[in-house]
């Protein structure tokens, strides 16, 4: 028997934009009675103007493992919309805590915010660490040694000394 398709843990899916995207279509997702990604696939092809999704990219999207364009993300959202006998431009549902009659966002174009949110935008506190790649010497494979960070010389080359030492390096600044 397939494995059942669950929201992802916070483990596997940090909270972020690609999570609250997720957390939209799935949604939907439950509203359609969780149907197989074989059946949303189906749909995306059968239905009015057709735009066939593969069942591993509807299930990858619904994993938060990727994401698609919006065309792609549209046609799942209206196969599940299809499937649970929803209309995906009804107005969205109120939310508990955050309940506005005067919003008018339908379920269509908070999907898509929420997708151009991911699309464009990485929290401050969620954002990965900036890593630059290790340079080779030769070019084929060999490393250096990255220079440590709290050293304020560590970016200038060590020029031979003028005078020699005893550690082998001038105390004078090389500039």
């Amino acid at each position: 028997m397939p494995q059942m398709l669950r929201m992802p843990s916070k483990a596997d899916l940090p909270d972020g934009t690609r999570r609250d995207f997720v957390a939209e279509l799935f949604i939907h997702f439950k509203e359609a009675g969780r149907p197989t990604p074989a059946r949303i696939a189906a749909t995306t092809s059968s239905m009015q103007d057709p735009l066939p999704v593969s069942r591993e990219t509807i299930r990858r999207l619904l994993k938060g493992q990727t994401i698609s364009t919006w065309e792609r993300v549209d046609a799942v959202l209206r196969a599940l919309c299809h499937i649970g006998g929803q209309d995906p431009d009804r107005r969205r549902w109120p939310e508990s805590d955050n309940w506005n009659d005067d919003d008018a966002t339908t379920c269509r174009e908070r999907l898509r915010h929420l997708l151009n949110d991911d699309i464009d935008g990485v929290e401050p506190e969620n954002a990965p660490a900036s890593v630059s790649p290790a340079r080779s010497n030769s070019g084929w494979g060999g490393t250096r040694t990255p220079p440590p960070q709290d050293d304020p010389w560590a970016t200038t080359p060590k020029l031979a000394p003028t005078t020699p030492t005893a550690g082998g390096y001038s105390d004078e600044p090389p500039f």
